[in-house]
């Protein structure tokens, strides 16, 4: 998909669970779990590193069923032993969205609600490679930077423990 396409994505609702588009003055949330991101008391840049992969990086939106989309995500993903929840950090939507790269957004938010978490969705990194000048690697770890600075890594909510 162009630049443009991944953009204008924004705008449309994933499906009927949706309560709606994701908004600028949103909050969104990333789950952390222990060893893989976080330790020694501080959340790994590793936290962020879904954000590189084709599905996105998975996130619960604040204002939309917040508590029952965080109890099901931390049953789905702390299956086993090796999995701890720890708690989450937060970042504003707008703020994903106004890091730009020589004038070209680095960040887009779907709503990805399903019926179990309608506070679910994703931010997926956009690789505009042929309009932006950094090398690959160096554009991919400009784009985990960016990711983990905004998010609130010192305000580590703890809530269900």
């Amino acid at each position: 998909m162009s630049y443009d396409e991944l953009i204008e994505q924004e705008s449309v609702k994933y499906n009927n669970f949706s309560p709606s588009i994701v908004i600028n003055e949103e909050n969104i949330a990333r789950v952390i779990f222990s060893p893989k991101h976080y330790n020694n008391g501080e959340v790994l840049a590793t936290a962020f590193e879904q954000i590189l992969h084709k599905h996105g990086m998975s996130v619960l939106r604040l204002e939309y069923d917040f508590d029952n989309s965080l109890k099901e995500t931390i049953k789905l993903l702390q299956k086993n032993d090796i999995n701890r929840y720890i708690g989450y950090v937060s970042a504003n939507v707008q703020d994903i969205r106004n890091v730009l790269y020589e004038g070209y957004r680095l960040f887009y938010i779907l709503d990805t609600a399903r019926s179990d978490r309608i506070g679910h969705a994703d931010v997926f990194a956009i690789r505009p490679n042929n309009k932006v000048s950094l090398p690959k690697k160096a554009l991919k770890n400009y784009i985990r930077l960016k990711i983990s600075n905004i998010f609130n890594k010192i305000q580590l909510v703890n809530k269900y423990e």
